[in-house]
């Protein structure tokens, strides 16, 4: 009690007598990632690709809205409010752009019950350091399966828990992606319109963040997909230049996200090796009796290897 006592009159925080669990801190770091107002700019590194950002967020009328926007390249925007994202662009070339960028919004890099994350992954805390002037702690999230998977680093902010940089690497520890704030501002922006859109062109994108709830998939069940992974859509359409509609399932562990398409056919020629593309995003495809089935996915290639090679499908 006499210790407990000193921490309050010396105005240290509660944490700092009894130790946070890195379970709760991720939790914490997921939340911030997600609804802490701010104002700052941060880079995104894919490859030999380096992208800045500026984001601005606040909390209006009960809902939570942020603008970001490109500073290189072709000029274009994302605001979220909430769930919902729209991308703006001066033109139609610079939307498209817009939405391919839409794919992940740093920092709300982790899913919202990072728990669910303890099927693939272990957490570890790592050293202290210091990210766009601000002191952090690293966290550690390595797949159970280190080949199938990719780890990430996340160095969370000591005060706030927000996320102020990540790094995705291979079980060799070759970066795939990095995500890290250069300039930070907590609080919302005091100029309300820095948060509406400058461009015309818009297009509407829906959720901005899929909700983590099992789909239904009438006719068919799928197995062989990595513990940890969970059915979030499905769906039967007919996309161009393909004869026969074609079943599409998205799957997610938190982190990663696979999509899987099955489509009738039977032609030996559609089996294609896995092959990794820009930030670690890849493609196989394999002959699967009558069915042609296609993975694509941000995972290694011999995760991507053993996923489509391990899939069966069981007709209800």
């Amino acid at each position: 009690m006499v210790k407990f006592a000193g921490y309050l009159l010396l105005g240290l925080p509660l944490l700092a007598a009894a130790a946070e669990s890195d379970w709760d801190l991720l939790q914490k770091a997921a939340q911030a990632g997600r609804y802490q107002a701010l104002s700052g700019s941060y880079t995104h590194n894919v490859d030999d690709e380096l992208e800045t950002f500026r984001l601005y967020r606040a909390h209006e009328n009960g809902s939570v809205r942020e603008r970001r926007e490109s500073l290189d390249g072709m000029p274009r925007e994302l605001v979220r409010t909430d769930n919902e994202l729209t991308c703006y662009a001066p033109d139609a070339k610079a939307l498209s752009l817009a939405k391919l960028n839409a794919i992940k919004l740093f920092p709300a890099i982790l899913p919202e019950k990072s728990k669910d994350l303890k099927a693939a992954y272990t957490l570890t805390r790592g050293k202290l350091d210091r990210v766009a002037k601000r002191d952090c702690q690293w966290l550690h999230l390595t797949p159970k399966e280190a080949q199938l998977r990719y780890s990430l680093k996340v160095c969370v902010e000591s005060a706030s828990a927000l996320p102020l940089k990540t790094v995705t690497h291979d079980a060799k520890g070759a970066v795939i992606e990095q995500f890290a704030f250069n300039e930070l501002s907590l609080g919302a922006p005091k100029d309300a319109s820095l948060l509406r859109p400058r461009f015309k062109h818009s297009l509407a994108l829906g959720a901005a963040v899929t909700p983590a709830q099992d789909a239904e998939v009438p006719g068919m069940d799928v197995r062989g997909i990595p513990a940890g992974f969970r059915l979030l859509r499905y769906a039967s359409r007919q996309l161009p230049g393909h004869e026969h509609p074609v079943s599409h399932f998205v799957y997610s562990d938190g982190l990663a996200k696979l999509s899987l398409f099955i489509e009738p056919g039977k032609n030996e020629g559609s089996a294609h090796a896995a092959v990794i593309g820009p930030g670690g995003l890849g493609v196989v495809s394999r002959q699967l009796g009558d069915q042609v089935l296609t993975v694509v996915g941000d995972l290694p290639e011999q995760g991507l290897e053993s996923v489509v090679n391990t899939i069966r499908i069981i007709k209800k």
